[in-house]
């Protein structure tokens, strides 16, 4: 089935929402080792361990996302944390979530970050 040219493929808007979330899972966990290092914790070494791997891992997606974006001329223009205008075949299309779809999406997704490494 043909897709109309002033509509989102199902691949386009997976590719839209990870650039759009992907980082976000990436200041999460930068925002958790900044407050481990200041958190009287047991086992610091390991925790920070298991975050730096798995912002790695994500660090890597992110790479790969930008390049399959750059690769399908795929253009993102940032509003504000949630909104953006994606310019897909030269056409604009506004693209915004709500934080609890956000949050639902992180919080599925940095579970499998960590599950990865195991």
């Amino acid at each position: 089935m043909r897709i109309p040219a002033d509509h989102l493929s199902r691949d386009e808007e997976k590719l839209i929402r990870q650039y759009i979330f992907l980082p976000l899972i990436r200041l999460a966990l930068d925002r958790d080792r900044r407050v481990m290092a200041i958190a009287n914790l047991k086992f610091r070494s390991v925790y920070y361990t298991e975050i730096d791997a798995a912002r790695h891992r994500v660090t890597n997606d992110i790479r790969k996302l930008k390049d399959e974006m750059f690769d399908r001329h795929i253009v993102m223009q940032k509003k504000n944390w949630l909104c953006y205008t994606a310019i897909v075949r030269n056409i604009p299309h506004e693209i915004s979530y709500h934080r609890t779809i956000a949050a639902e999406w992180i919080s599925s997704r940095i579970e499998e970050y960590f599950m990865q490494g195991h």
